[in-house]
């Protein structure tokens, strides 16, 4: 190896760490100087570290480039995956995305990660037998992969195989007993068996460990149907710390108002609801507990 091309290499490194990635891509386009076609690793190693910072800025027309420029070197699992997943985060044709991943594991049946999102791929298509199958070669490569436990187990909650789903999310909670997702997947087998208790106790558990305002959606559902009015303001209000622009808990709250007696602060909340989404208006015109308060109001 060079010794310059080396040391661009090093100092490549020093500014990735420290995030200049503009710095890091000069520096490494500028070792490309001290190599030859016949350095065929390190090219293919530097146009990986390129590929990489582009993915990072979110410029992927770029990062496809590397990706493409390496597999004209030489064929690599890891170009092949960089190729789907960077069609992935462009939101890209999904059927393009699994014939890469295809490809990465064609030359590397251990390629874990491209088992994982080609799974993620098939389910995306709504192939949910391709998608299992995925997710278990993953468990076979690692059984401690406790998100791919969960990701197994949230794909046979909606296919409403509840025993399988809770058995993989149960899985993973054993290895990572703080997993959010997994504690608010437990939250919804729990509220399938009609055990409420059980299911707000993992809907708490999974606060500030599961950022999706569903989490705080599906606790005030359970207080409302138990009505407890005061409790789901309550949680509701929790998750509209975190999610302010979230029409869906603003929507919950109009009408825990209304079922507490106060259509004053419920006609509040439905104007912001329909504020942020105006489909709220026509949700609540056809919701008996919201459409005489809306049709008040002259949108």
């Amino acid at each position: 190896m060079d010794l310059k091309f080396k040391n661009y290499l090093i100092l490549a490194e020093d500014f990735l760490i420290d995030g200049d990635y503009d710095k890091a891509e000069d520096l490494l386009l500028k070792s490309l100087n001290f190599t030859s076609e016949k350095d065929l690793d390190e090219r293919i190693s530097v146009y990986f570290e390129l590929a990489d910072i582009y993915l990072k800025q979110e410029v992927y027309e770029e990062a496809k480039n590397y990706f493409e420029r390496i597999l004209d070197l030489q064929e690599m699992p890891g170009a092949y995956y960089g190729l789907a997943i960077t069609n992935d985060f462009e939101g890209g044709d999904t059927n393009y995305s699994i014939e890469n991943y295809k490809r990465a594991i064609d030359l590397d049946h251990t390629y874990d990660r491209a088992h994982y999102y080609l799974a993620h791929a098939y389910d995306k298509l709504g192939e949910n037998k391709l998608a299992i199958e995925e997710f278990k070669k993953v468990i076979d490569l690692d059984e401690f992969d406790f998100v791919a436990y969960n990701d197994l187990g949230s794909i046979y909650e909606v296919l409403n195989k509840n025993e399988l789903a809770e058995n993989y999310v149960k899985k993973s909670l054993y290895i990572k007993e703080d997993y959010g997702r997994a504690l608010y997947n437990m939250g919804v087998l729990c509220k399938k068996k009609g055990d409420n208790k059980q299911a707000l106790k993992y809907y708490y558990d999974a606060i500030g460990k599961f950022e999706d305002p569903f989490l705080f959606l599906n606790m005030s559902a359970i207080y409302i149907e138990e009505k407890d009015y005061e409790a789901a303001i309550d949680i509701l209000n929790r998750g509209l710390i975190d999610f302010p622009k979230s029409v869906n808990l603003h929507y919950n709250k109009a009408c825990s108002f209304h079922l507490l007696g106060r259509d004053d602060l419920a006609k509040e909340e439905i104007i912001k609801a329909i504020e942020i989404n105006p489909d709220a208006y026509d949700w609540a015109l056809r919701d008996d507990d919201l459409s005489e308060i809306v049709k008040e109001l002259k949108w």
